[in-house]
């Protein structure tokens, strides 16, 4: 009889020993599995047919990530090169356009004509400091767009295009598109796309605007960590029942541009986001340009060269410095540096060794712990409140890198999941839970708000305003509120956030909603004006309707029959999804709010349509109220 060992497939790539299949799957000794794809046992269930299949990816600043809900788990689809990475760059030529790996072999070649590194240009004004200080350090030209966002000029077809972010960013959804279709087979048009946790709203809607050009269904943006924090948890067997302490589990990401970090209290079948914080300006990308500076110096003290004075041996130079970067992680000793032909073909060489490394970039590693002290600070944790650490992002390869964050926390630091496609896995298993095609186990998320939002107006018939905070730093999310105000016309409210100085990104404002046609009661006096603010599952922020509460005046025996009241309360609640967890706030007499939430909707089912341009008007009674109206007047007319 064959002995018989365990599953070691999720969250590992079957890679670590000891991990066992949360299922208890068994599987006879010797049986084989498919190399090179994701086998994943337990929470997803094959699709019912004739459903069309879903797909998670991961936007990176570096490479993009694929994944697919296979029958029994997740697979990480391989491109046409079988690499399960796409490169982040689009080459523009005389005949067509490369993505993905082809591009990025041309990007020394064709500098000028091939964009990449422009994740964090979504949702950027052209005259952003952050803007004009990568201008600098690209090979592409940028320039302005009329309505002054980021526009990439590059020659193509022989003539000269003009595209936005939005644009460059659905080639590249498009070419993850047709990756998905070639190996299912089938078209794909529902997606859940990651994003950085600090992205803000304008970031967000330009990244939903590149999925529209796609002509995908973007069921969710998912912050970075959350989709982390859902492939750890979901396959965990031992996590604590409902009613006992949650388990504190921090997630540290350091990817190629930015580092984020989150705890995160799981029960069972549960996940709530405690807080995150992060360092938008240090990844992968700040180690290369260290190292790019200190060879440049080098090469122009030895050899009498400007590296920077040429972009095509600039970008030679930073391919070999991020191979020597990933070379030192599993070697301390010296290691050569050698590029042939570099410039005015001259060769040219160099060394570096682990220790000169690590010197070379202390700065970068002493601000590692800054976003670790933020983190505790906001959730009020203790170091030893914290049960796990785990790593992920293919800078924590770095050992000064685990050695920081593991001598912060005073314990060892964890790498269960895979460090490049853990963000893509929970961005898979989010679109598996909202997919209606999948049986998912049950695992509900509450993500959290990043930054405090605040709403300011004007006061009726007075100079003076008013400003209230509508949802705090690290308020659950998806989330509604209801806001009540006293008017007697129509009224504008402005969305900021509250601490510009906490936000990376120089504009604090989020929009300007107007509620209209909004009119005084008959005796005079003002109108109650019931505006719903929500955070939605994207992470944006919207006032998704405005109604005006009537007085109906009433007689005193026109309720009393006991038939009557029974017929009102057999009346089925019009939205009973978006009627429920809903909180009332008197902004006017500057009553505490009444908090409750409406995750179990938002977690279970697509988003619904949200106001998303910067004036939004709003009609001033819902259906709702006309209809109960309607129930009224036909009790008091005679039988």
């Amino acid at each position: 009889m064959a002995r018989e060992r365990p599953c070691r497939c999720h969250g590992n790539g079957g890679r670590s020993p000891g991990t066992g299949c949360p299922l208890g799957r068994i599987f006879p000794e010797g049986s084989r599995r498919r190399k090179r794809k994701w086998h994943v046992e337990g929470p997803v269930e094959a699709p019912r047919n004739g459903q069309t299949p879903r797909a998670g990816a991961e936007r990176g600043q570096g490479r993009k990530r694929r994944q697919e809900k296979q029958a029994g788990g997740i697979e990480t689809i391989a491109n046409e090169f079988s690499d399960r990475c796409t490169p982040s760059v689009i080459s523009f030529g005389s005949k067509n356009r490369t993505i993905g790996v082809a591009a990025k072999n041309q990007q020394i070649t064709h500098a000028n004509n091939t964009v990449s590194n422009f994740k964090r240009f979504h949702g950027r004004a052209f005259n952003d400091p952050f803007i004009q200080k990568e201008k600098e350090n690209l090979s592409y030209d940028l320039v302005p767009l009329k309505n002054g966002g980021v526009g990439i000029k590059v020659m193509y077809m022989g003539e000269e295009h003009l595209f936005s972010v939005e644009q460059i960013t659905a080639m590249l959804l498009t070419k993850l598109k047709e990756t998905a279709e070639n190996s299912l087979k089938k078209p794909v048009t529902d997606c859940v796309i990651s994003v950085p946790s600090f992205f803000t709203d304008a970031e967000r809607r330009s990244v939903l605007d590149a999925a529209q050009i796609v002509g995908l269904n973007c069921l969710r943006l998912m912050n970075d960590m959350t989709a982390v924090a859902l492939n750890y948890g979901i396959y965990k067997q031992d996590l604590p029942s409902l009613d006992e302490k949650p388990r504190i589990v921090v997630f540290v990401d350091m990817g190629h541009s930015a580092f984020q970090v989150s705890a995160c209290a799981f029960n069972k079948g549960k996940l709530k986001v405690l807080g995150t914080a992060f360092d938008p300006f240090l990844g992968g990308k700040n180690f290369d340009e260290k190292l790019v500076e200190h060879f440049c110096a080098e090469f122009k003290t030895k050899y009498k060269l400007d590296a920077k004075s040429k972009i095509r041996a600039l970008l030679r130079l930073y391919q070999e410095c991020e191979k020597l970067k990933k070379l030192m992680s599993s070697n301390s000793t010296d290691l050569p540096l050698n590029i042939e032909c570099f410039m005015n073909d001259k060769d040219v060489s160099g060394k570096m060794n682990r220790s000169q490394f690590e010197e070379l970039c202390a700065e970068l590693l002493q601000k590692i712990e800054v976003p670790l002290y933020s983190l505790l600070e906001q959730t009020h944790l203790k170091v030893e409140d914290v049960s796990a650490v785990e790593i992920v992002g293919g800078a924590t390869r770095i050992p000064a890198v685990k050695e920081r964050i593991a001598k912060f926390f005073g314990k060892d630091i964890n790498t269960t999941l895979n460090a490049d496609e853990a963000v893509a896995r929970g961005c898979a298993l989010q679109c598996a839970i909202l997919s209606p095609a999948f049986k998912v186990r049950e695992f509900s998320v509450t993500d959290a708000v990043p930054f405090p939002i605040s709403l300011i107006w004007n006061h009726d018939s007075e100079d003076t305003e008013g400003v209230h905070e509508v949802f705090s730093r690290n308020h659950a999310a998806p989330f509604s509120k209801v806001l009540t105000f006293l008017r007697r016309g129509p009224f504008e409210l402005e969305a900021f956030y509250s601490d510009p100085q906490g936000v990376p990104y120089p504009e604090a404002k989020i929009g300007r909603f107007v509620v209209q046609n909004v009119s005084a009661q008959k005796d005079g006096e003002k109108s109650r004006v019931k505006v719903k603010v929500r955070v939605n599952t994207h992470g944006i922020f919207t006032i998704s309707t405005a109604s005006m509460v009537e007085k109906v005046p009433t007689e005193e025996n026109e309720m009393s029959s006991e038939a009557d009241m029974e017929c009102l309360n057999q009346r089925p609640p019009e939205n009973p999804d978006t009627d429920k967890n809903v909180q009332q706030d008197n902004s006017e007499a500057g009553t505490q709010p009444q908090v409750q939430t409406d995750a179990q909707q938002t977690s279970q089912s697509p988003p619904s349509p949200e106001l998303t341009s910067e004036e939004n008007k709003i009609p001033d009674a819902d259906k709702q109220m006309k209809k109960k109206l309607t129930s009224l007047q036909k009790l008091k007319s005679p039988k």
